[in-house]
């Protein structure tokens, strides 16, 4: 499949080889700052936009600004990533993109993960809260493309899909039978939280022990901000829960009964949505 269909950046960007004195180009350093940060597809819900992300940097080896465009695709138990670099100039209201790149990854049989950046120029403008980009070109296809700053307050649409009780697997022992829920919901402040659950069972013996986290929510990863314990006990019988910081990818099932949780150096943990 042609990458450029794939990324709405890549149909935004012109090949064509323009005069920078066109332009009137002066390079800013403090309008590049402005930039800076990572950057997602929106409004969510296009299964086509929403695994790709953009991020503009500063990169001190190079000295140069760079835009970053990368697209996770989930492949059964892992998220294959391709990652897009070139380097960028920035002036008061556009962007030169000075070298076209791509990146190409295997994911299943002869199928791939791509992601590309196309050199040229991209005219740009925020929201009144800077919390919103869109980049502009005209003639493109479609000729503008709005992103949202990834360091905003999780959109609801991502709550939505993520909010209620999913179920992790048992933890069977020889003595006692765990079982863990995690509930993801929000406060009247629209701080996101993560609530585990831990329901354990000893003979005909039970406990239920709590703890809550604030967790930033986003399309391709959650973060656990915070760690947190708490146990209950009788006698020698304790029954703990426990949240460490952490930041997991993560994929939903087309119908959202089914969410599969990433960590580096761990294995995915499958959860089922409850009732």
């Amino acid at each position: 499949m042609n990458s450029a269909k794939l990324l709405g950046l890549s149909s935004l960007l012109v090949s064509t080889v323009v005069s920078l004195s066109l332009f009137g180009w002066s390079q800013d350093a403090t309008y590049a700052q402005k930039l800076y940060g990572k950057w997602y597809t929106y409004p969510p819900g296009n299964p086509s936009t929403d695994p790709v992300g953009h991020q503009f940097l500063h990169n001190s080896v190079t000295g140069r600004d760079e835009m970053i465009v990368t697209r996770h695709c989930p492949v059964e138990s892992r998220i294959v990533v391709a990652k897009a670099v070139s380097p960028i100039e920035v002036s008061e209201d556009t962007i030169r993109v000075l070298k076209s790149a791509s990146d190409s990854q295997p994911t299943q049989g002869s199928s791939v993960c791509e992601a590309s950046v196309t050199a040229g120029f991209l005219s740009y403008s925020f929201s009144d809260e800077d919390d919103h980009l869109v980049l502009t070109n005209p003639g493109g296809n479609p000729d503008f493309l709005e992103l949202a700053r990834g360091e905003q307050k999780t959109l609801p649409e991502i709550g939505q899909r993520l909010y209620g009780t999913w179920l992790l697997p048992a933890v069977e022992g020889k003595a006692m039978r765990v079982q863990l829920r995690w509930v993801f919901y929000t406060t009247a402040e629209h701080q996101d939280k993560l609530r585990q659950i831990a329901v354990c069972t000893k003979g005909n013996d039970s406990l239920v022990s709590h703890v809550d986290s604030d967790v930033s929510l986003s399309r391709e990863e959650i973060k656990v901000l915070q760690s947190a314990s708490h146990q209950e006990q009788e006698g020698d019988f304790i029954c703990q829960a426990s949240i460490a910081t952490e930041a997991w990818r993560y994929s939903l099932s087309p119908t959202g009964v089914t969410l599969t949780l990433y960590a580096a150096g761990a294995k995915p943990i499958t959860l089922t949505r409850e009732p």
